[in-house]
């Protein structure tokens, strides 16, 4: 059985925008795997790479995860980038 969470978080010390932000991020656990959800209308390259971010700052959870992106467009940088970084990315553009 697998559930839906929000994971908030107040990264006061700008590790992932590089300023502090509050981190909202949308994960679905079944059983001990994490997958941290990234759902957007576009996808360009800056947003592979603050999600990659907000992953590497999730990993100090200690807890299995996977980055999944989902979108109707992914702009070719950002598919590119996704790959070598091994995110998923599901879209209805091929």
């Amino acid at each position: 059985m697998a559930r839906a969470e929000r994971w908030p978080y107040n990264d006061v010390n700008g590790k992932v925008y590089g300023y502090p932000a509050v981190i909202d991020l949308n994960i679905a656990i079944r059983n001990d795997m994490h997958v941290l959800v990234e759902v957007k209308s576009s996808i360009s390259g800056s947003d592979v790479d603050g999600f990659w971010s907000i992953g590497r700052l999730y990993e100090s959870s200690d807890v299995r995860h996977r980055l999944v992106i989902v979108s109707p467009y992914v702009d070719d940088r950002a598919a590119e980038l996704s790959r070598e970084l091994g995110m998923e990315v599901y879209t209805g553009v091929t």
